[in-house]
């Protein structure tokens, strides 16, 4: 059977592909790579999160690795990923392993792996484990991989981390009731043991442990959002916060119900650093991401960069340059000072803080945001398609993209992450496959509504007829 690692891991249905004897597979494949590494000796750790089994998973392949004689620190118990991912950097380990599927259905689990640096391994990492794959045989020996595992717990220097990169001061002046809905994923803890040492008043959502996520993606999204809506306003509070079930990504609901995009929340996280911490440095975002961003960046003399959909390109920039913040539209926001890695937990609490600091609604900063830099839609469909469709129609985009579609004309095209079609006014289109799942994706923004419709519909047809 074929193991492929994709944007973020190798995500894969449970009993089905990922089982136990496969995982093990990845696991001393892993180790084997880890051989060749200069920093081995540095050790590594290895966490969970809430899905099915995912704790049996990790301490399997703490197990196997341990078994190779390499120094493996487990986590007691369920982690978010950059609490892991700020452990591998924080203690100069060699690199770091999370099992988890992310947002996928509950039906998957995955294997995410992270660098000395706390962020995400670049593509060559993932090959050369891919190419260890089953060439050697397992090692599970009890008495070796005693001598060498170890249970920790990661939360409390990230939770010192958190509270040091935050104003602390400006968070107690905020007096108002909060909504936490962890989307029943492994942020839940560690969220709530930071929001109520910073005296901050909140409530919770599925703060429990249920591994079919309330039969929903644990995504933070408008669609898997309603009772997080239904709470901000029933409670009056200030503020609805998601994170995903691995807690690197998160989704803001404003005052008023409405789901903030991320487009408009790097822009305001952007400018609020750069007002209150007088930090320098570049900007890094998604294909998939807006251009207010870039309007904004002008008017403090930074650059911009924008790299193909997956965190480990922002990662790769933040490591090599001076990057102020780097994100995705899919809720994903690295900062600097901090790890080059997507962190929910912190990004949450740093709107928090700009919320006690400007003192008022972020609705208000949006509506702000949007008379300086004018009305931006945006909307994204993932229609589920046999991969050999998705393949062979995007070989047929990239290699002869469209002049017009449905009488918009294509202004320019860029296909180094799927295909990006421009279309002037501020209308855009980008369609790829995700590396994940048996999953198209089509992303369209827009200066009207109407455009992001009709376009995503035109998207869906071009990436999917058979």
């Amino acid at each position: 059977m074929k193991i492929a690692f994709g944007t973020d891991g190798w995500r894969a249905k449970i009993a089905r592909e990922f089982t136990f004897k496969n995982v093990a597979a990845v696991a001393q494949a892993y180790a084997d790579t880890l051989k060749e590494n200069s920093r081995i000796n540095k050790g590594i750790a290895v966490a969970w999160d809430t899905r099915f089994l995912s704790s049996e998973f990790a301490r399997l392949f703490a197990e196997i690795v341990a078994s190779n004689g390499i120094t493996v620190l487990l986590s007691e118990t369920f982690t978010a990923t950059p609490v892991l991912s700020f452990t591998v950097k924080d203690r100069n380990l060699a690199g770091g392993v999370m099992i988890t599927a992310s947002h996928n259905p509950h039906t998957d689990n995955g294997i995410k792996f992270k660098d000395h640096y706390g962020g995400p391994v670049m593509d060559t990492v993932t090959r050369l484990v891919e190419s260890q794959l089953f060439k050697t045989n397992v090692k599970n020996d009890p008495i070796i991989s005693g001598k060498y595992l170890s249970v920790d717990n990661f939360d409390e220097n990230y939770i010192r981390q958190i509270k040091s990169y935050l104003n602390t001061e400006r968070l107690s002046d905020l007096n108002k009731m909060v909504v936490y809905d962890s989307m029943y994923g492994a942020g839940q803890r560690i969220w709530k043991t930071i929001a109520s040492e910073l005296g901050i008043s909140f409530i919770t959502l599925h703060d429990e442990i249920n591994p079919q996520f309330g039969d929903r993606c644990p995504e933070p999204i408008l669609y898997n959002l309603p009772e997080l809506q239904q709470n901000t306003t029933h409670r009056n509070a200030i503020l609805g916060i998601a994170t995903d079930g691995d807690a690197d990504r998160f989704g803001i609901i404003d005052e008023k119900g409405q789901f903030v995009e991320l487009h408009d929340l790097i822009v305001l996280l952007f400018e609020y650093l750069v007002n209150t911490r007088n930090w320098d440095g570049s900007i890094v975002r998604s294909s998939s991401m807006a251009n207010t961003i870039d309007k904004s960046a002008i008017q403090y003399n930074r650059t911009v960069e924008e790299v193909p959909v997956g965190f480990k390109y922002i990662c790769d920039k933040m490591i090599a340059g001076n990057v102020l913040i780097g994100g995705e539209e899919s809720g994903g926001i690295g900062f600097k000072n901090h790890i080059p890695e997507r962190d929910g937990i912190l990004s949450s609490f740093l709107v928090l803080e700009m919320l006690a600091s400007m003192k008022k609604p972020i609705s208000e900063m949006v509506n702000d945001l949007r008379k300086r830099f004018g009305p931006f839609h945006y909307n994204r469909i993932d229609k589920y398609c046999v991969l050999n469709v998705l393949e062979r129609n995007m070989k047929k985009l990239q290699s002869n993209p469209p002049h017009e579609i449905d009488g918009y004309s294509v202004t320019n095209v860029i296909t180094n992450d799927g295909v990006k079609l421009y279309f002037g006014n501020d209308t855009w289109m980008l369609i790829r496959i995700s590396q994940t799942e048996s999953l198209g994706r089509i992303y369209v923004g827009s200066n009207n509504s109407e455009s992001v419709e009709k376009l995503l519909q035109s998207g869906v047809r071009l990436l999917t007829t058979e």
